[in-house]
């Protein structure tokens, strides 16, 4: 290719030849430049992107954990409560099972009458609820099994469900007042219990 200098009077257009043909060529460098990566380039992103996965992967999961209590809790309070408002609106009792034979409540639970019959097939369903998220645990630390509420919606025996989650310090519980009244606690039902322990916090229940 032939480029003309300014002073060369022969040259079409001047010195504009040389201008134009400078910045094609310093555009062609640039897009050289901007098209691939070097090894150091390539490492540090690397290095970032392996930072952001190690921050962030144990934060996802937590998150889950804490996303599988909230629902296994909120699944029990509503069985709890609808059982309760069945057993006033019913005038009679009204009864939440586990839906398990051996009295496990990691199956689920039910919603009925006659759920403490050892043959499934007379029990009375009124609702059914499904298993909580794997990993997640439900026990019936206080009272007993099926908790019962009477046509006033109240219950004999105070009771207290712990949940917990496989992987997770969180807990919640829900106690249940002689009145019927079920609420759902950040503790475990032995300091929701016990006024005496160093935990007690009665702004941790709802």
């Amino acid at each position: 290719m032939t480029v003309c200098r300014s002073s060369d009077a022969g040259c079409p257009g001047g010195g504009a030849k040389f201008r134009r043909v400078a910045y094609t060529e310093s555009m062609e460098s640039n897009l050289r430049k901007m098209i691939g990566f070097t090894l150091v380039e390539l490492m540090a992103t690397v290095a970032v992107i392996a930072v952001i996965l190690v921050i962030g992967v144990p934060s996802i999961a937590n998150l889950k954990r804490s996303g599988d209590l909230t629902t296994t809790s909120q699944d029990l309070f509503s069985a709890l409560s609808f059982a309760r408002a069945e057993a006033i609106r019913r005038g009679e009792n009204v009864e939440v099972g586990p839906n398990d034979t051996g009295g496990s409540w990691a199956s689920g639970w039910n919603v009925g009458t006659n759920l403490g019959d050892a043959d499934p097939t007379n029990w009375v369903i009124y609702r059914s609820f499904p298993a909580p998220s794997t990993g997640s645990s439900v026990a019936l630390t206080t009272g007993t099994s099926p908790v019962t509420f009477a046509g006033l919606g109240n219950v004999s025996t105070a009771s207290c469900f712990d949940l917990s989650v496989s992987g997770s310090s969180a807990v919640r519980s829900l106690p249940i007042a002689l009145t019927g009244r079920v609420t759902t606690c950040r503790a475990t039902c032995a300091v929701v219990n016990d006024p005496t322990d160093s935990d007690y916090d009665p702004s941790k229940c709802d």
